[in-house]
């Protein structure tokens, strides 16, 4: 599971450079330059054009070219030392397909200095630039402004030109530095140790037209300098389905029937939605199952969880004990209780707390379980009674109260290697909760986190502005946004987690669940009809200014034909004109907006205007379907929030004469009712399965038709869910 970032794979050609100024020339123009005489060291870009600028604070020596190959594809690369201070080279290194940068730097003889690893250093750089960045704490909540810690940096003009910058490696003792006016630096942490010689940092930066382009651009090079793939938006159990949580937020967090006990409450739960046709497929354990102390993370000694219910040690705040099933809530252990509900779980986890007799046989630095025997112990424990996600919570705290892990060289890879090593040696994904930036790049690393929180316990509109801007980091890292538990029947925060493309989970107690709504997110058979993407801000709200409207757009690609969802909601106190262009949210084409809450739909060119109105207090949805080649704009299911997610809508072919679509039936689904928008009334038939009657309203151009799947039985996705299809031909008359 351990992962290095490979710097280079194969060497084409070194070319020794005698010219004062040397340089290497990448995609878009992108242009990194060295002057051997000054130490003077710039980057160059057309689109933007921009130039940043730094110096080694002496001459350079030993300038020379490398061509080769990583695992970002070909580059090429200026190389040089330090030629008088300190013992160190570096090297710019440029991509020929990528307009990204990667800097090295590296001790060639061991150093006490943790402060000589700062490269780039820019101190000439645009002065205009806007600054973004993430907070040092947990859930990594969104900064206008440039935070000095293991976070991107994002640089951005008011046309939304802009770079993205991070490290690159060391995530765990890493800092950005400087304020975005008079310094732009990668380096350590204060306090990191001694460096060994062949100690290496390395610094991404990528630059590009878009706000938006530009962190993908960024997190697709991050991301594969790492060589793991990253999971899809179906890859566990809790990104297929529809689940229920008992998170802090949840009716039944530390709270249960009295009548029925813990285990007993929860198996009615899900006797009851089996009874009724809600889907669930798994269910999550928050920290009340376990034994804990009632020490705060400070060292104060705190109150139970709940003073009405039996004081044990399952029912207090503190720091893990042992992490096993109290027998007051599971007396016949986990095991049993999961093979009774018989469903998967996802199981939490806190700190260890310094009372636990775990000190005694394992290493760990603070809270932090160093020992891989430790981590074995735990995910072998989880894995016995079927858990399939191990959910680590804490984890700002577990870095903040653990110094070693801040300063140490290994101490941070050995926290969250062993993590991950073991739940892959068990099969069990991961998900992270309070997490700080650092961590968010440290998941990198792992093919197995699957998704982090990114807001705050019991989501709700207070929440929805850090949600969306720190799924822009998930996002871009690969791993999948989770908003934390919500009730069935707020509707906003089920679209929302739905257009996440994350998880989907509801806390509702006993009898108030709203199956109607949930069934707006999932099928029959739990599940879930997503987007391809996140729900991220537009670029426009990195200039919009924090009281004008949210808007933010995930999509979902089928071939050249690509549909937005936009939803977006009041910030201020007054009633105002929002627009977009189809453009603005990706779809660069012909479309068909629907206003979800209206039943209504326009058709627009890419760039033109759609505009509506939002009072403070308000929100609005809208489908963007591009309008096929022949004429037509097929939208999908109109009973879902995302009606062409690919879980429905698993493919469409776009020809000149017809739209080919192949729908997707979970078991016990008889029929579809399938919905757009044309000029007339389409013919439409089955190449598998059936349909109905086509029903057209000339004055507004919207159809709609059933469809029933045929007969045949087919498996869908990692999970080989069963399933049956129909494939429609829709053409113009």
């Amino acid at each position: 599971m351990r992962h290095s970032v490979v710097l280079s794979l194969a060497f084409l050609s070194v070319l020794p450079c005698h010219a004062a100024v040397t340089s290497v020339t990448g995609a878009h123009g992108i242009t990194a330059t060295i002057d051997e005489q000054s130490g003077r060291y710039e980057v160059q870009a057309k689109e933007p054009n921009w130039v940043f600028a730094g110096t080694l604070g002496a001459a350079a020596s030993d300038v020379s070219v490398q061509d080769g190959q990583d695992r970002l594809g070909a580059f090429r690369e200026l190389q040089f030392r330090w030629r008088d201070r300190v013992a160190l080279r570096g090297s710019i290194r440029t991509y020929l397909e990528r307009p990204v940068l990667l800097f090295a730097i590296t001790c060639t003889e061991p150093d006490s200095d943790a402060a000589v690893i700062r490269f780039p250093r820019f101190t000439e750089f645009p002065k205009y630039l806007h600054g973004f960045s993430y907070v040092n704490r947990d859930f990594a909540p969104s900064s206008f402004a440039l935070e000095e810690n293991a976070t991107p940096w994002l640089l951005y003009d008011d046309q939304a030109h802009a770079t993205v910058l991070s490290p690159a490696a060391n995530y765990m003792i890493a800092s950005m530095h400087g304020d975005g006016k008079t310094e732009i630096a990668s380096g350590l942490n204060e306090g990191v140790a001694a460096l060994p010689a062949g100690f290496t940092h390395l610094t991404l930066m990528a630059l590009g037209v878009g706000v938006n382009a530009t962190w993908d651009s960024w997190g697709s090079a991050l991301t594969g300098l790492q060589g793991v793939q990253r999971p899809g938006n179906d890859a566990d159990i809790g990104l297929r389905y529809l689940g229920y949580w008992t998170d802090h937020g949840g009716e039944y967090y530390y709270d249960y029937d009295r009548r029925l006990g813990y285990a007993g409450t929860l198996e009615a739960l899900v006797q009851r939605y089996r009874a009724e046709g809600i889907p669930i497929r798994y269910l999550q354990l928050d920290s009340w199952w376990y034994y804990k102390t009632l020490t705060d993370p400070d060292g104060t000694t705190g109150k139970p969880k709940n003073e009405r219910l039996p004081l044990e040690e399952w029912n207090r705040y503190g720091g893990l004990l042992k992490y096993q099933a109290h027998p007051s809530l599971f007396p016949e252990g986990l095991a049993a209780f999961q093979q009774r509900v018989g469903l998967p779980l996802i199981a939490h986890n806190r700190w260890i707390d310094p009372a636990s007799p775990y000190h005694q046989r394992y290493r760990i630095s603070g809270f932090a379980a160093l020992d891989p025997d430790w981590w074995r112990e735990i995910i072998g424990y989880l894995s016995s009674a079927q858990v399939v996600t191990y959910e680590q919570d804490w984890l700002n705290v577990i870095y903040e109260r653990s110094p070693e892990l801040a300063a140490s060289l290994k101490a941070g890879d050995a926290f969250s290697d062993g993590m991950a090593v073991a739940a892959q040696e068990k099969g069990l994904s991961m998900q992270y909760s309070m997490a700080l930036p650092r961590q968010f790049l440290q998941g990198t690393r792992y093919g197995n986190l699957t998704t982090i929180r990114v807001s705050g316990d019991h989501f709700g509109r207070e929440k929805w502005d850090t949600f969306l801007y720190t799924s822009r980091l998930a996002s871009a890292l690969g791993i999948w946004p989770w908003c934390d538990v919500f009730m069935s029947r707020q509707t906003d925060n089920l679209l929302l987690a739905t257009l996440s493309a994350g998880m989907v989970g509801i806390g509702d107690r006993i009898g108030a669940e709203d199956k109607k709504n949930l069934l707006h997110a999932v099928r029959t058979d739990g599940v879930i009809v997503k987007p391809d993407t996140p729900l991220v801000p537009l670029d426009a709200m990195y200039t919009a200014g924090s009281r004008r409207p949210m808007i933010a757009a995930a999509h979902t690609d089928h071939g050249a034909l690509r549909t937005g969802y936009v939803f977006s909601y009041g910030r201020a106190f007054e009633v105002v004109n929002v627009a977009f262009t189809p453009a603005q949210v990706g779809v660069p084409r012909d479309v068909y907006v629907y206003d979800a809450r209206k039943r209504t739909a326009r058709r627009l060119a890419a760039s033109d205007a759609f505009t509506f109105v939002l009072a403070s207090n308000e929100t609005a949805y809208f489908v963007v379907a591009p309008v096929a080649r022949a004429g037509i704009a097929l939208l999908g299911d109109e009973g879902k929030f995302v009606p062409d997610g690919r879980k429905r809508i698993a493919a469409l072919s776009d020809e000149p004469e017809r739209l080919t679509a192949t729908v997707m039936f979970a078991p016990l689904e008889q029929s579809v009712r399938l919905f757009g928008y044309a000029t007339q009334r389409p013919a439409v038939t089955a190449q598998t399965g059936s349909t109905g009657e086509v029903a057209f309203d000339k004055r507004t151009g919207r159809f709609e038709v059933s469809v029933s799947p045929g007969p045949e039985q087919l498996h869908e996705g990692p999970a080989g869910d069963p399933v049956r299809q129909a494939i429609v031909s829709l053409r113009s008359k």
